[in-house]
């Protein structure tokens, strides 16, 4: 049986599985008892391009069951797996929903905005903190990986988040963005606004639950201060046509 190998963003580990990436993304949210329901994120590596593979472990490991069924998932590592794989082994970006349903989406350059003077990251790995930031989604990216600083990452997984008007005027009515707290948002983006030295405020110390995927704006990003990649998001003529199914399952989320 063909090898697959994951990096799974929710929780942070290093997967081999004998399962394609659509029926690996409907494993992780549902099980295969189909008792479970949970969001996963994740994405598909290239394992000629990574260094010190346990090779010899996995395929040790990585058979198929005594009926003929595939293995579903051998734990490679659970530990500081984001730093050590290298941005030009990731492959393509999967978003699957609490009830299975799986968009791929692919790696694209990132156009450059200067509109929005302020921005909204949730981070994922290996910080969970949402920041308003006003650097661009590639200039956070430098910013938090130079580790030639006192505080930062050696690399980071993240989404920019909508925040439609608020982005430019954080006094604006919030509507129908389904945030925590959005008075203290709205005091944070100010704060962020009126502060000529502050490029970063931290809006929630640690994200707990799952990603409202309506919420998403430009896409996902992953990488470091030398390389990152750009998971765009579907357009929301997309999203309601050829990934309606998708878009309707996840439009059900974390309500």
């Amino acid at each position: 049986m063909k090898q697959y190998l994951y990096l799974s963003i929710t929780p942070e580990s290093l997967v081999a599985s004998h399962l394609p990436p659509f029926e690996f993304g409907n494993y992780l949210a549902i099980g295969t008892r189909k008792s479970l329901r949970g969001q996963a994120i994740f994405l598909e590596l290239n394992p000629t391009k990574m260094p010190n593979l346990p090779t010899d472990y996995m395929n040790e490991r990585l058979v198929p069951y005594a009926n003929g069924e595939p293995k579903r998932s051998v734990y490679l590592s659970i530990y500081r797996v984001l730093e050590n794989i290298p941005v030009e082994a990731m492959l393509n970006l999967y978003l699957v929903t609490d009830d299975g349903k799986v968009l791929e989406l692919k790696s694209v350059p990132f156009p450059l905005d200067k509109q929005d003077i302020i921005h909204l990251y949730q981070q994922f790995n290996p910080i969970s903190t949402r920041v308003a930031s006003k650097l661009s989604p590639p200039e956070f990216i430098a910013f938090l990986t130079d580790t030639e600083k006192p505080v930062s990452a050696p690399s980071i997984f993240m989404v920019e988040l909508k925040l439609n008007k608020l982005s430019r005027h954080p006094e604006a009515p919030i509507h129908d963005l389904p945030y925590p707290n959005p008075d203290h948002l709205k005091d944070c983006l100010s704060t962020l606004m009126l502060s000529k030295q502050r490029l970063t405020k931290t809006v929630i110390r640690q994200f707990k639950g799952e990603l409202s995927y309506r919420t998403i704006k430009t896409g996902f990003f992953v990488g470091n201060r030398d390389d990152y990649l750009h998971y765009a998001f579907p357009s929301i003529d997309e999203l309601e046509g050829p990934y309606y199914s998708w878009w309707r399952s996840a439009l059900t989320q974390c309500f």
